[in-house]
């Protein structure tokens, strides 16, 4: 017995004719036939009575009728019930983000979801790229975001993001334009997040391209603390956008891009490679993917996105 041949057989009894059934199921009659004989088979009972003016339910095929109707509706709704929940996500997705993607941004992604998927609760855990993959790696977060994917080799990159370096300082005597060649680094002293750091790597990478002398002056583990140094004057940080516009606007800074060469980051949103991810999951990185979007379109972010090699 096949839930098709059970289909086949609530039409055939509505309609009381297997012709009408074939045509409205776009099935050739014989075929029909042959469906609603190998279903009596199986039941091994009479289901229809057929005369020259169509079929009609025997009594016990009346019994079946009932029955099948009502299971095939309940079917019927189960798939409806599963659809909805498919476009009406719910559950709850852990996160991990950066500090330096600043308060304004965080909290607009936790707004912007529970507007869009209000049965979702979003958790953001903040750290930064080594944290994360840990996270991920033993399961305490479903997503989160670092810096060179590639280099994770647990990880699969959902969406890259390439930011752009800029040279960041004091609104005072700052003595660049909208650019900087990165050359002109070596004319002051440089804040960093202390080695490993993404940021610091990336500037003795471009230093030794062009053979250009950079004096790290201070080292801190804090975004807060290196910008109330930089608003101090006591020197120069490179950041991404994304991480100084308020500070921009606000006229606490000022942020040059640089360039010959650019520094660039690659922000990745990560899952743990061949990980079955919660239900609300694809959702929740669309959404993500559709927030940065929106930022660099307000150019409070500046980069584009890249596809991820391999």
């Amino acid at each position: 017995m096949e839930l098709r041949q059970l289909r086949f057989f609530i039409r055939t009894a509505e309609l009381g004719s297997i012709s009408r059934a074939a045509m409205e199921l776009r099935i050739a009659q014989p075929a029909l036939s042959r469906q609603m004989r190998s279903l009596e088979e199986a039941l091994g009972v009479q289901l229809f009575v057929r005369d020259g003016r169509g079929v009609a339910l025997t009594e016990v095929g009346s019994i079946f009728y009932d029955e099948i109707a009502g299971i095939l509706r309940q079917l019927d709704n189960v798939c409806v019930a599963v659809r909805e929940h498919q476009n009406t996500p719910s559950g709850e997705i852990r996160v991990g983000v950066f500090p330096n993607f600043g308060a304004s941004f965080t909290a607009d992604l936790m707004l912007l979801c529970k507007e869009r998927f209000p049965n979702v609760r979003l958790v953001l855990f903040e750290g930064f790229s080594y944290q994360i993959a840990g996270w991920i790696q033993s399961k305490q977060i479903d997503l989160g975001f670092v810096y060179d994917v590639e280099t994770y080799r647990h990880l699969t990159a959902e969406f890259v993001f390439r930011e752009v370096g800029f040279l960041v300082g004091p609104p005072q005597g700052w003595p660049f334009g909208a650019t900087v060649p990165f050359s002109e680094l070596s004319r002051g002293q440089i804040i960093t997040p202390a080695p490993p750091s993404n940021t610091r790597r990336r500037i003795q990478a471009a230093a030794a391209e062009t053979g250009t002398e950079v004096n790290f002056s201070f080292e801190l583990d804090s975004l807060v603390a290196i910008k109330r140094m930089v608003m101090l004057n006591h020197g120069w940080s490179v950041f991404t956008y994304a991480s100084v516009w308020e500070e921009v606007e606000a006229c606490q800074l000022v942020a040059a891009e640089v360039i010959s060469p650019a520094i660039t980051f690659d922000l990745a949103l990560v899952s743990a490679y061949g990980a079955m991810l919660p239900a609300p999951a694809r959702q929740v990185i669309e959404l993500f993917k559709e927030a940065v979007s929106r930022a660099a379109g307000q150019k409070k972010w500046v980069g584009e996105f890249i596809v991820p090699e391999g």
